[in-house]
């Protein structure tokens, strides 16, 4: 894996974690968090 392919990946998973914690705060109700908390586990790195 290249130098550039690294820092690209990193930059996604970066963007995708904050989308997630986004999601989660703005969501209405705990049961919708615990959703989000799920699919941010079942995420790969």
């Amino acid at each position: 894996m290249s130098t550039l392919d690294r820092i690209r990946s990193r930059r996604l998973a970066k963007r995708e974690a904050r989308a997630i914690d986004r999601a989660w705060r703005a969501a209405p109700t705990q049961s919708m968090r615990n959703e989000i908390a799920i699919f941010a586990q079942q995420r790969v790195f």
